[in-house]
């Protein structure tokens, strides 16, 4: 690499240049912008990322930067998460592999924390569109391990009426209703590919002072989980199922997002997740949003990419996920379904 190219950690100062770097770089690769001021905050919040020990910039000796990274993980620190760009004119010089280097180093000072007889992974996700991403990856001993396709829709007219089955019913969330939503949520989703296998016990909040803490006010409601856009399907008093939407996209403002649909292994196969998303999309089509947004894993356990295609969905992009072993080791991450996964939801 250059020498009057510079590295130094991020910081929050960095925050509206980071936003700008990643958006030249997908417009490039993808068409669309990835990323808002509040959504990056948003991930480096939840995600726990610190910026001091978790990321790298590089920048030129005017300051601009031109290539970023960040490393994501949580206990128990089995996989790591990379994210990066590199400015389209500055590629070919060496930027992105010295990023992909000092990335799977950071990852690597964590092996310690993680399972002694854990297989221990470095994950990166890229368009399909972005091959030079791609090719970076592969020269660095990636593999491609799986697709996720993403799906949109331009609704001409109302959606057919959501039918259930007898004695149950949808109704908008309520905050009151998270105490039976969330656990059935994580119930739900314990059933796709990547989640972790086993249980493990959370460490408490000062056992990991470095980390920042996770707040709840930096979500925009327009973006994520926007109330009377989040639907609950209830049979009796338990939560069979849910649709968590957000009225706008970073990609585009003007397009809706039909997002964490999940229904529980008892109600799959009986219509419950077409009825849901079917009342989502009448919210959306009452509210005059008819462009519809949404992505899902490509070879879904549960199928969940062709109940979208059911209710006119099609798929537009493809996101590949890209590994690399950094141990070998028993495996914590879901690779096969287990029996009952295969259920249409």
């Amino acid at each position: 690499m250059s020498k009057t190219f510079t590295t130094r950690p991020a910081s929050w100062d960095d925050l509206q240049a980071i936003v700008a770097l990643r958006n030249e770089a997908s417009l490039e690769s993808r068409g669309t912008p990835i990323t808002a001021d509040h959504w990056l905050q948003r991930a480096w919040l939840e995600n726990g990322v610190n910026l001091a020990t978790d990321s790298l910039i590089v920048e030129t000796a005017d300051g601009r930067v031109i290539g970023y990274v960040e490393l994501s993980s949580e206990h128990p620190f089995v996989v790591h998460e990379m994210i990066g760009a590199v400015h389209p004119t500055f590629r070919g010089q060496g930027i992105g592999s010295q990023l992909v280097v000092w990335a799977e180093q950071r990852a690597r000072q964590d092996i310690d924390k993680a399972p002694p007889d854990a297989r221990l992974l470095l994950h990166c996700p890229l368009f399909d569109r972005d091959l030079a991403g791609q090719t970076l990856l592969q020269d660095h001993g990636f593999t491609a391990v799986r697709e996720f396709v993403h799906l949109q829709m331009q609704m001409t007219g109302p959606p057919p009426a959501p039918e259930l089955p007898a004695g149950m019913e949808i109704r908008p969330l309520q905050p009151s209703d998270w105490p039976k939503v969330g656990p059935a949520l994580e119930e739900a989703f314990a059933d796709h590919w990547g989640v972790l296998q086993f249980e493990v016990d959370e460490p408490d909040e000062e056992d990991d002072a470095s980390r920042p803490k996770r707040d709840p006010n930096i979500f925009r409601a327009d973006y994520f989980n926007t109330p009377s856009l989040c639907f609950v399907a209830w049979a009796g008093d338990e939560v069979a199922g849910s649709c968590l939407c957000n009225e706008k996209t970073v990609e585009n403002p003007r397009a809706g997002y039909l997002g964490s649909l999940s229904i529980r292994r008892p109600w799959r196969r009986q219509g419950v997740g077409l009825a849901l998303t079917q009342t989502a999309l009448s919210e959306f089509y009452r509210r005059g949003i008819h462009h519809i947004l949404t992505d899902t894993d490509g070879d879904s356990f549960t199928r969940a990419y062709q109940l979208y295609q059911k209710a006119g969905m099609h798929i537009y992009r493809r996101e590949i996920v890209y590994e690399k072993e950094l141990r070998p080791g028993a495996e914590w991450l879901r690779r096969k379904p287990d029996t009952g996964d295969t259920q249409e939801a």
